[in-house]
């Protein structure tokens, strides 16, 4: 029996560590689709990960003129977290472009939180995600709804960590 690439396994199917890996690798991607790093093996290093991991972990590559060049999308499974229905919620999603269209709506959502100008969230109104298993999730645009998530959402304790005697 012939082993599934890392690429096209389930995020569910992935170890601890073949997890964080993947994570990694789609940083470099992103980075890369982005332009904010001008090379493979620049982006890797910001990330703290090799260049053959990378490949092996996304499959986002093709050769142009010899050289290897990102795709423009990938099939890479991601779990993400959206609002949706009045609550936060992770969904596994499938490709990039649609992780694009949830990174585009969370920013939406940090800006009309940091502003409270609603019209960033009018592209967003009535747009649905669809996530591993086909089911549909609607993006939350209701300011008084993403208000009441956004509150409810725990801050990280302080721990200290030295003595100060």
């Amino acid at each position: 029996m012939k082993a599934i690439p890392l690429h096209k396994r389930p995020w569910r199917k992935l170890s601890p560590r073949q997890k964080l890996l993947r994570e990694k690798s789609l940083a470099v991607i992103s980075g890369l689709r982005n332009s904010k790093a001008k090379t493979l093996p620049q982006a890797a290093t910001n990330n703290d990960i090799t260049v053959s991991n990378v490949i092996k972990h996304t499959n986002g590559f093709k050769k142009v003129n010899g050289k290897l060049a990102v795709k423009r999308w990938d099939r890479i499974q991601r779990i993400m977290r959206i609002n949706s229905k009045g609550q936060e919620k992770s969904v596994t999603i499938v490709d990039s472009r649609t992780a694009s269209v949830v990174g585009r709506y969370h920013n939406a959502v940090k800006q009309f939180l940091n502003t409270g100008d609603k019209s960033k969230l009018s592209k967003f109104k009535n747009k649905k995600i669809k996530d591993s298993k086909g089911k549909l999730h609607k993006l939350e645009t209701n300011p008084d709804e993403i208000i009441r998530i956004n509150q409810r959402i725990e801050e990280p304790e302080y721990f200290e960590i030295y003595n100060r005697r």
